[in-house]
Order: structure tokens, then C-alpha cells, then sequence
């Protein structure tokens, strides 16, 4: 079976790039003045690392990528008698492409590790191999409510004696996971995705015995370990990138950090609301009529709301912060609006219909949460990971500054203010 020729141009441009397959080697096809070899194929497959070594374990994984090959040299070969190559925005771009393959393979070698040396990650390496472990995983089951109020439910009949697969799949919010009994994937100590709160109550978790409500992006959460899995020791390979974090990011700098910028990572206040857009003013109050009369918002919402992104979840934004950018509508002034009119409502209040960009909008609020202050514990991760990203950004600085003193750079401030200002 053929690849698809859109699906192939990728490659067809680093067919393009290269030169095509190669003229030396054991040939396996000739394609008008090129030729598809064995070498080139393995030179190929290690350019797409894991996948491609995978690919060549099997002779059907062999037969996709000589079929593949083929195709590229077929389409390059006919690029070539058009005279595509001759043409010069063509000319420009694989200049360009020359480049970017040049700068990338130059940073990969030069300044791999962000500049740390070989020696002295192994010397880390040597020096702590026991705290170079990989992170604590847990198997976990969930069930994704709408509210504090349902997940409190779904406790209340566990504990008397409810199965939770059997829950999950009838009331999980979650369908991707409702369909498995609430099982997620393997869930890492170091996950960047779940909130700091959930991560911490999954690890100290007892297995087998449900935890909750716990709150993220998603609704209110009930989870149940079944399992956990212990760190394994890292090889020298395996554990580069936290040696790298390490020394970069030490504990007590992390501290410091935190401590001069803590108020950055204080919890500001935040609500739950269902929201529900529609074309007209008249739609919106048609919408406030139907549920003052009793109709369940979340209903409405999945039968009239014009918002994809949320009517399917009955309209609900799990989470509103004050002061923060709300994602569904970031860089918008509708997010302004949805959060002035949000912070003005109490719980389980209505708004009237206010307009937005795209139409007229109701929201109802659910769960008001207060603001506080943040806890080193609570922030660590976050914390850690801006540090390291100053961190790597002035080390590259500095590589980038010690290469424009090795190589001499002048600038003709004359001609570069001709041609900022268009003179």
C-alpha cells in the first residue's frame, strides 16, 4: 500500500535536500537517474531514531520503508526533470533548509546539555547514582463530576459498597476513561498535566480506598489507586536530563526563588460556572426563561449552546481564577466580560444575557473558591521549572554572546537605521 503523496512531502523534501537516495551502495531499485539503496534506507531509519530502528526489526517494517523510499525518489527524480530545483524561490528555500539543518545539528552537538560537559555530568552521575531513580508511578482509577456536590455522592455510595468501574462507566464525566472503568494511564510522581493537590493525594494515597473530591480543570475528581511501582535506578543515559535539572536548579536555589517571588504563586480566588452562548439577545432570555422554570442548565447548554468547546461538558469551565487568562477565550475582551460578570454573581446564581464577540451568553455560577496563599510544597514543581528555564535562557545567552566575540560581529548602525525606519 502506497503512502499518501500529501503524507510523503515531508520527506520528499529531505529527499530533495539530500540529494536523493544514493548513488554507492547495494542498489535495490533504480529510479530514473537516482537510485534507492540499502544504505541510504538505514541511514534513513536512523534519522527517525526509535521508530525507525523499529521499523527495521520487521520484514513488513523493511517492505513500508523501501515502499516509501521509492515513492520519495519517484517524486524527486520527476521534481528534478521539471526543473523545480532551478526555480528561485525554490533555490531560497532549500538554501534556507540548509541552514536550519546546519544551525539545529550544530546546537544538538555544540551546546548539548545546555553546555555541561560529558565529565562532569558523570561525575555527578557517580557522585549521587543513588537519588537517580526514576519517578514513583501509581495505577489510578477516576471518576470526573460536575460539581463538589455529585462527587460527594459518588463517595457516599462507595462507601456502601458501590463498584466503581461501575460508577465511572455510568457517571464519569471523563468518557474517554469511563469506557475503561475510570482507569487512566500510568500516572508519574513528576506529571506536569494533573494539579500539584491531585499528585500529592494520589502518593500518599492507601490503594484501594477512594480519595476525593479533588478539583482540576476537568470538574471534581474521586480517584482510587489499585497500585503503586517504586522508583527504578537511572542510567548515566536515562538520567542526563535530571542530572542537568540539578545542577541547574539545586533545592536551595529553588527555595530562594520561592521565597523572593512568592507571592507570584499565590492561589488567587476562583469560581466554577456553566456557560451557554447563543445567537440573539431573545435566544439568551428564552435560555434564563427555560431554566427559572426548572429545566437543568447543564441540559440546555448541551441542546442550544453555540460554544463546541464546552457544550458537549454541559457548558462547564471548571475553572475561572481572578486576574488570570481564561484559556477558551484567551487574548479575547470576552474573557474580561466572562469574568467581571462571573466575580459579581453568588453560587448557584444566573446571570442576565451580556454579549460577547460571537454572540449572547447566560452563565450560572457553581463553586466559589477563596483565594490564598501558596505553600512551598504546593509551588515546588512550578517554581523549579521557571527557574530552569532562566537558567537555560542565560546559559544560552552566554553561548550565544561567547560565539559573536569568537567570530567578530559589526554593525553599520547607519544602514541598519535605514532600514528599520524604511529609508
Amino acid at each position: 500500500m502506497r503512502t499518501p503523496l500529501l503524507a510523503a512531502l515531508p520527506l520528499v523534501f529531505a529527499a530533495l535536500f539530500l540529494g536523493g537516495c544514493g548513488e554507492e551502495g547495494t542498489v535495490l531499485v533504480t529510479v530514473g537517474e537516482g537510485a534507492v539503496t540499502v544504505e541510504e534506507l538505514q541511514r534513513s531509519a536512523g534519522l527517525m531514531g526509535d521508530k525507525g530502528f523499529q521499523q527495521t526489526q520487521t520484514p513488513e517494517g523493511r517492505q513500508q520503508l523501501l515502499e516509501r523510499a521509492i515513492q520519495i525518489e519517484v517524486l524527486h527524480q520527476a521534481a528534478l526533470a521539471a526543473g523545480i530545483d532551478e526555480l528561485p524561490d525554490v533555490q531560497t528555500q532549500l538554501e534556507q533548509a540548509a541552514r536550519d539543518v546546519l544551525i539545529s545539528n550544530f546546537l544538538r552537538i555544540s551546546f548539548a546539555n545546555y553546555g555541561f560537559g560529558e565529565e562532569e555530568l558523570f561525575s555527578y552521575y557517580q557522585a549521587h547514582s543513588g537519588e537517580l531513580v526514576s519517578p514513583p508511578q501509581a495505577s489510578v482509577r477516576h471518576i470526573v463530576t460536575d460539581s463538589r456536590k455529585d462527587a460527594e455522592r459518588v463517595l457516599a455510595d462507595l462507601a456502601a459498597g458501590a463498584d466503581f468501574s461501575r460508577l465511572a462507566t455510568e457517571r464519569s464525566q471523563d468518557r474517554m476513561s469511563a469506557v475503561n472503568g475510570g482507569r487512566l494511564p500510568v500516572v508519574s510522581a513528576d506529571n506536569q498535566v494533573l494539579p500539584v493537590s491531585i499528585l500529592e493525594a494520589i502518593f500518599a494515597a492507601e490503594t484501594g480506598r477512594p480519595i476525593g473530591p479533588l478539583e482540576s480543570r476537568m470538574g471534581w475528581h474521586v480517584l482510587v489507586v489499585d497500585a503503586f511501582n517504586p522508583g527504578q535506578p537511572l542510567s548515566f543515559d536515562e538520567a542526563k536530563q535530571q542530572i542537568v535539572l540539578e545542577l541547574l536548579a539545586p533545592e536551595p536555589d529553588v527555595r530562594a526563588y520561592y521565597d523572593e517571588h512568592a507571592a507570584e504563586f499565590d492561589r488567587p480566588d476562583s469560581v466554577s460556572l456553566r456557560y451557554i452562548l447563543t445567537a440573539t439577545r431573545q435566544e439568551a432570555e428564552r435560555v434564563l426563561a427555560r431554566a427559572a422554570a426548572g429545566e437543568d442548565f447543564s441540559a440546555l447548554a448541551r441542546e442550544v449552546s453555540l460554544d463546541a468547546a464546552t457544550k458537549a461538558n454541559g457548558g462547564l469551565i471548571p475553572q475561572l481564577y481572578r486576574g488570570r487568562p481564561l484559556p477558551l477565550f484567551a487574548g479575547s475582551a470576552d474573557a474580561e466580560i466572562i469574568e467581571r460578570t462571573a466575580f459579581s454573581l453568588a453560587p448557584g446564581r444566573r446571570s442576565e444575557p451580556f454579549e460577547l464577540s460571537r454572540g449572547w451568553a447566560v452563565i450560572e455560577l457553581g463553586d466559589f473558591t477563596p483565594g490564598r496563599d501558596s505553600t512551598y510544597e504546593e509551588a515546588h514543581t512550578q517554581v523549579r521549572a521557571r527557574l530552569f528555564e532562566t537558567r537555560v535562557r542565560e546559559r544560552e545567552e552566554r553561548f550565544y554572546d561567547s560565539l559573536t566575540q569568537e567570530l567578530g560581529l559589526e554593525r553599520n548602525e547607519e544602514a541598519i537605521s535605514a532600514f528599520i525606519t524604511g529609508q
